[in-house]
């Protein structure tokens, strides 16, 4: 159905003219973080975070009260007129200070999801580019199957001509495919970004990952106990895990309030009438007081499920430390020996370039048959797949990295 939907919208971008914008990896994450529709609702969040905290802190209502006497019973009795105001002792504010933590949360939630959808947008970024690649790479291996088709056709080769024809003709196949998958992409890129104006459809500034002095690929980390360091001070899951543990703290609090008795003053008109005396009308007052005391319920139970949600907060905070940890050590592995590949496939890559070149001009010369120069050129095939593919390991694995540290504060020398 995924598939269906996708085709749809290529055949509406065919059909409809779309604004193409270039941008570079910084200036999709800027975009997506100013006007990422998603974000902006989750921004709301705090809004309302903040009017829980104007409601945690509300008074109670007043009450007012009559009562009319009738008949006998109004001798010697007044009719009263009043008003009770309910007072709680010791609870506003525990109950606005456990809505602030609730804000806390929401904040660093909201901090989480906007470094989440940055490391989408990169993702997505360098999907768009990886296809392009492949592309280029079909491209290639199309124009080199053309030429190989009109030397053998000079050759007067039957089978040759047969044989570089078919190569011809799939790399066509192939390079169709790879256009599909491109527009795939580049949809997937503006489907992350999410932006309310959908008539501008954004592309990377990069035409591949063969540039030369690729600046998204331009990266270093430092040293393991440096990023382990920052990731224990930014990671956004013990941000959120020390959030949990300040809730419940000030959940207990409420509960432990809970116990202390909450009054109510009252006070009003009282009088009798001169019919009820039987002479002249007396005019007075009245106060009261009441307490309500927690006796059948003196709130143990919820006392202690507040005590052992802290408990339970804090191991899921130490077991989300342990999972950091193992999760940092498996990336910056990961990245590092991706990056010293990189260096190996471009030289390799150069090499069996040069031996296509080679092979090609030999087959001009009849030194080498066709089959030799497919072979070397398959060769060819596979180093450029094992070079994108480290590629793909070397960006995904610091993309990786950079969500556990919870900052891409990596890129920041100030902060090394």
């Amino acid at each position: 159905m995924k598939k269906i939907i996708l085709l749809l919208i290529i055949l509406t971008l065919q059909s409809v003219s779309a604004e193409i914008i270039k941008i570079s990896a910084q200036e999709a994450v800027d975009i997506a973080l100013e006007n990422n529709l998603e974000l902006q609702a989750k921004k709301k969040e705090i809004e309302i975070k903040y009017q829980e905290i104007k409601i945690a802190n509300e008074l109670k209502n007043p009450q007012f009260q009559s009562n009319f006497l009738m008949g006998k019973v109004t001798r010697g009795n007044s009719s009263q007129f009043g008003g009770f105001l309910p007072i709680e002792l010791f609870k506003r504010g525990p109950r606005k200070e456990a809505a602030i933590s609730q804000l806390n949360k929401t904040q660093e939630e909201i901090s989480a999801f906007e470094h989440q959808l940055k490391i989408k947008v990169l993702k997505a970024y360098f999907n768009v580019l990886y296809t392009k690649s492949i592309l280029k790479v079909y491209e290639e291996r199309e124009k080199l199957f053309n030429q190989m088709q009109s030397i053998s056709k000079n050759k007067n080769y039957e089978a040759d001509i047969l044989q570089s024809d078919i190569k011809h003709r799939k790399q066509i196949v192939f390079i169709n495919g790879a256009k599909s998958s491109l527009m795939v992409a580049q949809l997937n890129l503006n489907d992350v970004l999410n932006l309310k104006n959908d008539s501008i459809i954004y592309d990377t500034v990069e035409n591949s990952l063969f540039d030369e002095n690729l600046d998204i690929l331009n990266i270093d980390v430092p040293k393991y106990e440096t990023v382990e360091e920052m990731a224990l001070k930014y990671s956004h899951s013990l941000k959120i895990a020390d959030s949990d543990i300040n809730i419940a703290e000030k959940d207990l609090i409420i509960q432990q309030h809970k116990v202390i008795p909450d009054i109510a003053i009252a006070g009003g008109t009282a009088y009798q009438t001169a019919h009820q005396t039987k002479g002249e009308a007396l005019p007075g007052a009245f106060v009261g007081a009441y307490v309500d005391i927690p006796i059948l319920n003196q709130y143990k139970p919820d006392i202690n499920k507040a005590k052992e949600t802290i408990e339970k907060n804090k191991i899921n905070k130490e077991s989300y430390e342990c999972h950091l940890k193992i999760a940092l050590k498996k990336d910056y592995n990961e990245f590092i020996y991706a990056k010293e590949n990189m260096e190996h496939y471009k030289t390799i890559l150069k090499d069996a370039h040069s031996m296509v070149e080679i092979y090609k001009n030999k087959y001009k010369k009849n030194e080498v048959t066709l089959l030799n120069v497919i072979q070397i050129e398959n060769e060819y095939k596979n180093v450029i797949g094992d070079y994108l593919g480290a590629m793909n390991l070397l960006f995904n694995s610091y993309l990786d990295l950079m969500e556990n540290v919870g900052h891409d504060i990596l890129l920041d020398e100030k902060a090394m």
